[in-house]
C-alpha cells in the first residue's frame, strides 16, 4: 500500500479533492481547545467549537484523514453496531430513545455540513441490513417494529427477496430491512471538506504533528510534539485506533480491529445496484459493500485474527462479491486497501471526560462516519458547560480490554474467532 501525497493508495486517494499541506507545529503555543487526531471526530468538534467562540488547535501525526476516517466503507448510519433491540433492552426504552435520536441527528449533520460548506463527497441516500438466515431475518423484523412504533422512525421499509432482487440482482438475501435516511459518503473526501471547513471558521490545524506526550497541568494541559507544544484548558482525544500508548484509561476501552476493502473497475450498465444504496449483512464477520459515484463496487469486510493481511486477501473479498453477485463473475479489482478502526465491548461509542479536562470520544465500531458527527457536536456543548446530550453516551458502561500489547493480540484473534463460528452455525 504504497503513499501519494501522504495517504495510502486506494480508491479514495485516487479520486481526492487534496488540501494543501497543512504546517507542522514548530512552536509552543496556547488554544481554549487542543484535539489530538484530524480525522471525522477530530474535524468535527473543531467546527462546533470554533461555533462556540473558542479557541482550537487540531494535532495530526501525519496527513488529515490519514486513519480510518479517510479509509472506511464510506457508509453513513442511523443507529449502532450493538442492534436497536439490544439497545433497547440495555439501556431502557427512554435511555435508548435518547441514543437513537442522536444516531438520526448525526446524519442530519452531515447533510447540514455539505450544505453549509459545499463539501463534494458524493452522499447518497439509502442503505439496507439484510438477513442471510432466519435469525436474522426474525431480528431485522423486530427492529422495524421497533422503528415505527416507540421510536417513531416510520420512514424504516421490511423488503423481501423479491423487492431485494428488483433493486440491487441478487437472491442472497431472505430479506432486508431498508433506511432511506441512512447513505453512504467518498470518506475521505467528506473529511477533507469537514477540515477545510474547520480552517475557514479559524481553527488551527497542524499535520506531521504526532503528539508525544500529554501532561496535565493545574488548570491547564500541555500537548507536546516533537517540536512544539499546544498548552490548552480542554483536551479532546479524537485517536480512535490510532492512541498508539498515549492515554491508557482511553485505551483500555478500544481495540483496534483492521478491517480490507477492495474496489472493482467500472461496470457501466452492468451495475447491479440501480437504487445506489449502500448494503450490509448482519454477521459478526459482515460483508459491506455500495457502487460508487462513478459506477464501480465497493466491497469490504475481511478481518485477520492478528490484524494483519492475508497474502490474498484481495481475491478473498472478490470471491465474497461473487457470491453476492454472481454475475460479476469476470470484474476485475482495481483498488484494495485496508485499515484500523475502533470497537469497545459494549459494541457502543465511548464519549466520555477521563478528568482533567481531557475528553475522549472513539469506539464507533464500525458507526464512525456517522457517529463522530454527534460526537463532535456533544462534546463541544459539554466543554462549554452543557453536558446533558454529552452525558447520554457517557454515563455507558463499555467494560476494560487489556493495554499491553501482548495480551490485546490474543484477545482480538479470540473475538474474531468467536464471532466466525458464531456465523457459520447461525448461517
Amino acid at each position: 500500500m504504497a503513499k501519494e501525497h501522504g495517504y495510502i493508495d486506494s480508491y479514495y486517494q485516487a479520486t481526492a479533492n487534496v488540501l494543501p499541506e497543512q504546517p507542522e507545529l514548530t512552536s509552543d503555543i496556547q488554544a481554549d481547545v487542543c484535539i489530538i487526531g484530524a480525522g471525522l471526530t477530530g474535524t468535527n468538534a473543531a467546527i462546533e467549537l470554533r461555533k462556540k467562540g473558542m479557541s482550537v488547535v487540531v494535532l495530526e501525526g501525519q496527513r488529515i484523514a490519514f486513519g480510518g476516517s479517510g479509509r472506511n466503507g464510506g457508509q453513513a448510519l442511523v443507529g449502532y453496531c450493538l442492534g436497536l433491540r439490544e439497545v433497547d433492552e440495555e439501556y431502557g426504552p427512554e435511555w435508548g430513545k435518547q441514543l437513537w435520536d442522536l444516531s438520526v441527528e448525526s446524519i442530519d449533520i452531515i447533510r447540514e455540513r455539505i450544505s453549509e460548506f459545499n463539501i463534494d463527497c458524493d452522499f447518497q441516500e439509502g442503505y439496507i441490513e439484510l438477513a442471510l438466515n432466519k435469525g436474522q431475518e426474525k431480528e431485522l423484523k423486530s427492529w422495524h417494529e421497533l422503528k415505527h412504533g416507540r421510536y417513531n422512525y416510520p420512514v424504516a421499509e421490511w423488503w423481501d427477496t423479491d423487492k431485494i432482487e428488483q433493486v440491487a440482482n441478487t437472491r442472497r438475501y431472505l430479506g432486508g430491512l431498508f433506511d432511506p435516511n441512512s447513505g453512504h459518503v467518498h470518506t475521505l473526501n467528506y473529511t477533507l471538506g469537514l477540515a477545510q471547513a474547520a480552517i475557514s471558521v479559524g481553527a488551527e490545524i497542524y499535520e506531521n504533528s504526532p503528539v508525544i506526550k500529554l501532561k496535565k497541568g493545574a488548570g491547564y494541559n500541555t500537548v507536546k510534539t516533537a517540536k512544539g507544544s499546544v498548552k490548552a484548558k480542554q483536551v479532546l482525544l479524537a485517536c480512535n485506533a490510532y492512541l498508539d500508548g498515549l492515554h491508557r484509561k482511553a485505551q483500555s476501552k478500544v481495540l483496534p480491529v483492521a478491517s480490507y476493502i477492495a474496489v472493482t473497475e467500472q461496470l457501466g450498465d452492468r451495475q447491479p445496484i440501480s437504487n445506489k444504496m449502500a448494503m450490509s449483512d448482519l454477521n459478526n464477520c459482515l460483508d459491506y459493500f455500495r457502487p460508487t459515484a462513478d459506477g464501480r463496487i465497493l466491497f469490504g469486510g475481511v478481518n485477520h485474527p492478528f490484524n494483519g493481511e492475508y497474502s490474498d486477501s484481495q481475491e478473498r473479498l472478490r470471491q465474497r462479491m461473487l457470491k453476492v453477485f454472481p454475475q460479476l463473475g469476470d470484474v476485475k479489482m482495481e483498488y484494495h486497501w485496508g485499515g484500523l478502526f475502533a470497537v469497545t465491548r459494549s459494541y457502543m461509542p465511548e464519549i466520555s471526560h477521563l478528568g482533567n479536562d481531557i475528553y475522549t470520544a472513539h469506539g464507533y465500531t464500525g458507526h464512525g462516519v456517522g457517529l463522530t458527527n454527534i460526537a463532535g457536536r456533544v462534546v463541544a456543548e459539554a466543554m462549554a458547560g452543557q453536558a446533558g446530550r454529552f452525558d447520554v453516551f457517557s454515563r455507558i458502561d463499555h467494560g476494560w480490554i487489556p493495554t499491553p500489547k501482548v495480551l490485546r493480540k490474543p484477545a482480538l484473534a479470540m473475538a474474531i474467532w468467536k464471532a466466525k463460528m458464531e456465523d457459520a452455525l447461525a448461517n
